[in-house]
């Protein structure tokens, strides 16, 4: 018989909040400072660490299952200011350069957002290099003049910037800035609120920072807690899109929660998916498989260590750009199936006598 729990209807006010919170890699306080007052809400002890993660503890002993969503978001941090005041920068995680004049982004400054817009070399003047675009090739554009005026507004070498804040909800889907990974902390969070606690051993659930650039915050927690269990919860690449062969889809939007069988840091362990599955099936939650293999989460981490490990991610359209698009069907299927997962805490791997 399926567990049956307490039906909730999902608020997204709190996924605006993260959506529109300023956090790129290292700089994801805002962001923690959400997460910190919704826990605080809900009751929740938690703790925080010197890098910046944030984690509840759950249920006590062994097995040790650590679920984990990043806080961070792909952004730019400036290397040079201009004599004439345009702003050199370099990338935070994984961005497409071509794709990226005209974006407006902000830079957090101690007078607060400064908006910017990206610039490149005018395409009438460029004589087809954009093919050939890399980051040494853009700057931001804050409109002003001169090296000194940047520096009175706060800017320097090392202020960081992110895609200007922007978020959009209907009865059906999200359109926002940093769905990868605020849509998965949001899931975390909300899977959290339900499950309430385990039934057996001991759950961590965290909110990591610097996935965006090597998992740098999974692989303290990794080494803290040492897990029999480790699942990264993302916002994932979903390219059902025009001109994607279907072979080469990774997720498909509206298909539900995408478990993970393989990326390039990770394979995932087949009896701890296959539980995944019979939970999803035994609660009538709709799934999909994933395979990526060009791209990791911070699962990388638990593995290395001898977690069994896999993934649960909310299909997300244009991931690392502007903006990007869910579905609320999408997201809430991965609520419920970690909600479930949480609770039992993959008791029944740990009952039988296989090794694996």
């Amino acid at each position: 018989m399926p567990i049956l729990y307490k039906i909730f209807m999902i608020n997204y006010k709190t996924l605006q909040k993260l959506c529109t919170a300023y956090g790129p890699p290292g700089f994801e306080s805002n962001v923690a400072r959400i997460i910190m007052e919704e826990l605080e809400n809900e009751d929740f002890d938690f703790s925080f660490d010197h890098l910046g993660n944030v984690f509840v503890e759950l249920g006590e002993g062994r097995p040790v299952a650590l679920f984990a969503a990043h806080m961070d978001e792909v952004g730019l941090l400036v290397t040079h200011v201009t004599s004439d005041g345009f702003l050199k920068v370099v990338n935070l995680g994984g961005l497409n350069a071509s794709a990226l004049p005209g974006s407006l982004v902000d830079l957090v400054t101690p007078n607060g957002l400064i908006t910017g817009v990206i610039g490149e070399t005018p395409p009438h003047l460029a004589r087809g290099e954009k093919k050939g675009m890399t980051f040494d090739n853009l700057f931001i554009d804050i409109g002003v003049s001169s090296k000194e005026e940047v520096k009175k507004l706060g800017i320097d070498k090392g202020t960081p910037a992110v895609f200007k804040s922007f978020y959009f909800e209907d009865d059906e889907k999200i359109i926002g800035k940093a769905l990868d990974d605020r849509v998965g902390c949001f899931a975390l969070l909300e899977a959290l609120k339900r499950a309430r606690d385990t039934e057996y051993g001991k759950v961590i659930v965290a909110f990591t920072v610097q996935e965006e650039v090597g998992c740098r915050g999974a692989s303290t927690l990794a080494h803290r807690f040492n897990p029999d269990i480790g699942i990264s919860i993302e916002g994932t690449i979903a390219n059902d899109t025009p001109g994607t062969p279907s072979e080469q889809i990774v997720t498909r939007a509206r298909g539900g929660a995408a478990i993970r069988l393989m990326d390039a840091s990770m394979i995932a362990n087949r009896r701890l998916v296959d539980y995944m599955v019979e939970k999803a099936k035994e609660n009538n939650i709709d799934f999909q498989f994933q395979i990526s293999p060009k791209s990791g989460t911070d699962a990388r981490w638990f593995l290395n260590l001898g977690a069994k490990t896999s993934g649960i991610s909310v299909p997300v359209r244009y991931i690392h750009s502007v903006h990007s698009m869910a579905f609320k069907e999408d997201v809430e299927a991965v609520v419920k199936l970690l909600a479930t997962l949480i609770r039992e805490n993959h008791k029944i791997l740990f009952e039988k006598s296989e090794y694996f």
